[in-house]
């Protein structure tokens, strides 16, 4: 029977979202010493690996991905038990950026269960392109981002992957030898190239004729009927479909999202990001 020991597990969660031992250390506080130790430990203690060494840093193994969503339950389980035997909740304030097609979609159960919990913790929304969301990040003025990983230089402690599919209008049908009109991202979108990309590989003559800024712009668009666009499956509109791959219709195109959470963030911020994790790495949202 293992007896997981807290301590350990933070410090097992550590390294995995900063990706060294001496990153982990400074946000813990700790030793590199201590932190190598603890790891060792932890990996001693459930039998293998958790950890890729190389000269780039740390990379998790099979057992160390299956063991990540299990390490922040156990740590949410122990920090909640301890806060209601004290009589002590969490509260404060957070400033959440998020991009606009997850701030449509998985966000809003997610932040439900969460306040539902949580009623002392008081949440700023903050929905932003995702180059914007980067830089606030960079500047510190957000505790946790929602947001392509293209635009962030540093490591997220989450990735989603995401698909855009080509939708258009239900009731409109493109023909094979129809140049297909296209409602495209604005240039500064990290989905742009993606999405163009699919279009190279359709023997199709194709042409843009309207660019979108926002998802509200972009499903406005399919929906007039304007021309087909790329967007996350759980944001097509009413009335609207993915578009037959079969029929030469481009395929998806893969975006990859990341959660990011600030260095230095306070108790509250480090609670919302490790509860989010939870709800999608164990199949909740």
């Amino acid at each position: 029977m293992l007896n997981l020991d807290p301590y350990l597990l933070r410090a097992f969660l550590s390294v995995a979202e900063v990706g060294t031992v001496n990153g982990a250390a400074l946000s813990l506080h700790r030793t590199q010493a201590a932190v190598s130790m603890q790891i060792r430990k932890l990996e001693a203690l459930v039998g293998s690996d958790l950890f890729e060494r190389s000269p780039k840093g740390l990379t998790l193994t099979a057992d160390g991905l299956l063991l990540v969503p299990y390490a922040r339950e156990i740590l949410t389980l122990t920090d909640e038990v301890g806060k209601r035997l004290n009589g002590r909740q969490i509260e404060g304030r957070i400033r959440l950026g998020v991009v606009e097609d997850f701030a449509a979609t998985r966000l809003i159960d997610i932040l439900r269960d969460f306040r539902d919990k949580n009623a002392r913790v008081d949440i700023d929304i903050l929905v932003e392109s995702n180059a914007r969301l980067a830089a606030m990040l960079e500047n510190d003025e957000l505790d946790i981002a929602v947001c392509d990983t293209s635009r962030c230089s540093r490591k997220p402690a989450h990735v989603w992957n995401e698909y855009l599919h080509w939708v258009g209008r239900a009731d409109i049908e493109f023909t094979p030898d129809m140049p297909l009109p296209v409602i495209m991202f604005v240039e500064s979108c990290p989905w742009r190239g993606p999405a163009m990309a699919t279009l190279a590989t359709r023997n199709r003559n194709w042409h843009i004729v309207c660019e979108a800024s926002t998802l509200v712009a972009m499903a406005t668009a399919v929906r007039v009927g304007i021309g087909i666009g790329p967007m996350i499956a759980a944001t097509i509109p009413e009335g609207c479909r993915a578009l037959d791959k079969s029929i030469d219709m481009p395929g998806s195109a893969r975006i990859d999202i990341g959660l990011y959470v600030r260095s230095g963030a306070r108790e509250e911020s480090r609670f919302l990001a490790d509860f989010v994790l939870r709800q999608v790495e164990l199949g909740h949202a």
